[in-house]
């Protein structure tokens, strides 16, 4: 049901005192634009304080950036102990003691799939393992071609700082977090340009301490080189680590989980399927030999004083 039409009025019907209509409303006209305009500058004022709480999103990408190549240069060396799941894994759960070393990392094999080595495969890995110390060389050789996560995290920092457009979405475990994608006038000039160029994620920094708390990343476009007669990544793949604070001044990746899928020159496959946790991080003597690191694989951490 409509509802009932206000009864008009005379002017005569009007208390004495009373204004007209017209008269309230233009009354209430200066108060009205007052109250809009105190109103307007409370919301600049909250919008300037909304802004000044976050840090300058590149300048603080920058730092981190910074902080992040100056910690590689002068980085220790750790202890820690891997549960890893890839395709050096045979797809079955590894778990390994592992020593860094200036010549990289020594692993020792102590169990797969939850169940520790038998006394036959514990031989067979201590053989492994002499075998390595006594030819250096081929240990070496053999951690040439490891790409460390955290170098893949630092430059991607590195160009997210000046080609990515960063916006502040909040906190989580007491890190600024932030979603990336690259700037429309982004134009890529090397290869892995080109792949940073089709990536879209999240990054989460810590304050004070401007160091990475964390980084995802996924390729949202596929990828081509040479029209696709060179290579391929595909769309869907992933990449992400979560860190750690070690120490006071030390930060180590303890989860690190990568998924990509492609191939070059139509031969060789791209892809890397890992899922890895670490624990137990330490940080170990950076002198370390590879015969003291083959020791300490099978005793455990040890302190670097």
């Amino acid at each position: 049901m409509a509802p009932p039409l206000p009864i008009p009025q005379s002017p005569s019907a009007q208390s004495p005192g009373a204004q007209s209509p017209d008269a309230q409303s233009r009354s209430a006209q200066p108060r009205s634009a007052s109250l809009r305009s105190q109103a307007g500058r409370v919301a600049l004022v909250l919008a300037l304080l909304a802004v000044a709480a976050w840090p300058q999103e590149t300048s603080l990408i920058e730092k981190v950036a910074a902080n992040e190549v100056a910690a590689r240069k002068g980085r220790p060396h750790y202890f820690y102990v891997a549960e890893e799941r890839s395709a050096r894994t045979g797809g079955h759960l590894w778990k390994e003691n592992v020593v860094e070393t200036t010549d990289g990392s020594l692993r020792r094999l102590i169990a797969i799939d939850n169940q520790p080595l038998t006394a036959a495969a514990a031989e067979a890995e201590q053989r492994r393992i002499d075998n390595l110390v006594s030819h250096p060389d081929e240990f070496r050789r053999l951690n040439q071609a490891h790409k460390d996560d955290e170098d893949r995290a630092t430059q991607l920092l590195q160009m997210l700082s000046s080609d990515f457009v960063l916006t502040p979405t909040g906190e989580a475990n007491g890190c600024l977090r932030f979603t990336f994608q690259p700037k429309p006038d982004f134009r890529p000039a090397s290869y892995q340009e080109r792949v940073a160029h089709e990536i879209s994620g999240t990054v989460s920094l810590k304050r004070p301490e401007d160091r990475l708390c964390s980084l995802e990343a996924t390729i949202v476009h596929p990828v081509e080189f040479g029209f696709g007669m060179l290579g391929h990544i595909d769309q869907g793949g992933h990449f992400s680590l979560a860190r750690k604070q070690v120490d006071e001044k030390n930060w180590k990746s303890d989860h690190i989980s990568v998924h990509i899928n492609g191939r070059i020159l139509m031969l060789k496959s791209l892809a890397q399927d890992q899922e890895a946790v670490r624990s137990e991080i330490r940080v170990v003597p950076l002198d370390l030999t590879l015969a003291q690191a083959a020791q300490l694989t099978r005793q455990g951490p040890i302190s670097s004083s």
